[in-house]
């Protein structure tokens, strides 16, 4: 595709970023040129990217070497699997949550402490948090603080 110039950022569900270029006739093509987990990284790419006046192919960005999604992630629920439409870091917190629940099904953590375990950065925690209650695999209830850990319920599949 030939670049006209217009870079935009488009954010995912997964907390990743990319910067797409946009070609000038024609609004619905567009290309990926770079991806990114930082929203700031990807903005200030896309803006140098824009201000750019030749007409060269932009420079390609490197993304990290972690694949953003899977297509069948494989989750541990006691002895049998649950197979779904789970990205890389949502299957890593629901496999954290679920190694360190109790008799009644909670988990009591901090939010550094869980992304940690979950080995996802801790800005994404959030949006994977919203995703994995919105597919009813956990329920939030107790809300953390600066003083408390969040309490989770780990919902059975």
């Amino acid at each position: 595709m030939a670049i006209g110039g217009t870079f935009k950022t488009v954010a995912f569900d997964d907390g990743s970023y990319a910067v797409v270029a946009v070609e000038a006739g024609d609004q619905r093509k567009l290309e990926v040129v770079a991806t990114f987990f930082d929203e700031e990284r990807a903005r200030d790419y896309a803006a140098k990217e824009s201000s750019k006046t030749s007409a060269e192919s932009p420079v390609r960005a490197e993304a990290k070497a972690e694949p953003r999604r899977s297509s069948a992630s494989h989750v541990e629920a006691g002895t049998s699997d649950v197979v779904s439409e789970l990205s890389e870091r949502q299957a890593a917190v629901l496999k954290t949550l679920r190694s360190r629940k109790n008799e009644n099904n909670e988990v009591e953590m901090r939010a550094a402490s869980l992304a940690s375990a979950a080995k996802i950065p801790l800005g994404s925690l959030h949006s994977v948090l919203q995703s994995l209650e919105k597919k009813n695999f956990i329920r939030t209830t107790r809300t953390g603080s600066a003083k408390a850990p969040a309490v989770y319920e780990v919902l059975e599949g």
